[in-house]
């Protein structure tokens, strides 16, 4: 749970969350820039995930007062950062990882932001992708799409490319607490992502364009270390958990078709049976007929590569996407040469890819 709305939240102040688990190279470092902010009025609420090597040392050589320190058994990043939720203290609310810095006007522009334009409840900024040795080397918005502003919860349910890392967002804490709204610990990768998509029901975003701060590539990062089956689960529980919102079908046909591409064709291709679960949910049947049979014609080629003694299931499946859209002559023609014979239509399958260019782009919208 986090802090209760009769606590009065102080004016102005800003609670910086920061989970840490064995971060001893880097954390001195992303301390240090949050005493070197210009804008005085910050806690850092920094929760130590039961870090085994020096990170508490480290930290308890900063005597600031406004560093509060708080300690956990290991549960994940999630855990810590719902954690930190229930000790914010302040107006604003910011996000810093232990191997990342802030710029030095970061909270002074952002709280400035956000105090000039009464009407958003959250801004963003944009930052940098730097080294190991704080050598810069690109601006995240290169990598990113927007810069979008006001209702942003369609461009989140899209892809997560909205926002990169956390630290890119100042939010007002009042909107979090009154949402209840907290980090899923199941998602190891992107539970920012799932928080921000969930808040978004809620809120109106603002940007400034402007690089903020600093985050730092290296080979112990999670999104790097995290095996693909990882994450693959916690993409996947991101988007199961997007299409049981209220406001999943208001969005554009295109982009719930994308969500259902993503779960269907790339994350949860290995599960036949969340598959079957998937073609019966409220929300893909929402769709069109014919977006439903395009859906179902790509899962099944996507299946064929992986799952070869299943001809029945997709047979099943095939004759499902033609009834819905039978003058789809693809869907009809994988059909009939599926029923034909699956090892043939297996092999032009693996014959296909083998001839595609290399630098094809993988899209929805291909097959």
């Amino acid at each position: 749970m986090t802090a209760p709305l009769n606590n009065p939240l102080k004016p102005g102040l800003v609670s910086i969350m920061m989970p840490v688990y064995n971060a001893e190279k880097f954390i001195r470092a992303a301390i240090e820039s949050v005493l070197s902010q210009t804008y005085p009025l910050w806690e850092l609420i920094l929760v130590n995930d039961g870090s085994t090597d020096q990170t508490e040392k480290i930290t308890r050589e900063f005597t600031d007062p406004r560093i509060r320190l708080f300690h956990q058994e290991n549960a994940g990043e999630a855990a810590a950062r719902n954690h930190a939720l229930t000790k914010i203290q302040g107006e604003f609310l910011a996000f810093l990882d232990a191997d990342d810095l802030f710029h030095p006007s970061f909270l002074a522009l952002m709280v400035s932001y956000l105090n000039q334009h009464p009407e958003k409840d959250a801004v963003y900024c944009d930052g940098y992708y730097i080294d190991t040795n704080d050598k810069v080397l690109s601006s995240l918005s290169n990598f990113r799409r927007g810069p979008f502003e006001g209702d942003l919860f369609e461009q989140l349910v899209r892809a997560s490319d909205i926002f990169g890392p956390p630290m890119t967002v100042m939010v007002r804490s009042d909107k979090v607490i009154s949402s209840n709204i907290q980090f899923d610990p199941r998602i190891v990768i992107g539970p920012d992502w799932d928080f921000f998509t969930h808040l978004s029901q809620f809120m109106i975003f603002g940007h400034l364009n402007q690089q903020l701060c600093f985050y730092r590539v290296h080979q112990t990062n999670i999104t790097l270390t995290a095996g693909n089956a990882r994450k693959n689960h916690s993409l996947a529980l991101c988007r199961l958990k997007m299409i049981d919102l209220p406001r999943f079908n208001d969005c554009k046909e295109e982009v719930r078709v994308y969500v259902f591409y993503d779960l269907m064709v790339n994350l949860i291709s290995e599960e036949l049976n969340s598959i079957e679960w998937l073609l019966s949910h409220p929300s893909f049947n929402r769709l069109s007929p014919c977006e439903q049979s395009r859906l179902i014609r790509l899962t099944v080629i996507k299946q064929i590569f992986l799952h070869s003694g299943k001809s029945a299931t997709f047979k099943k499946w095939l004759k499902k996407a033609t009834s819905l859209c039978p003058n789809d002559q693809k869907t009809n023609l994988v059909r009939l040469f599926y029923s034909f014979s699956p090892s043939i239509f297996r092999l032009f399958l693996n014959l296909r890819e083998t001839l595609r260019p290399k630098n094809a782009p993988a899209s929805p919208f291909s097959s």
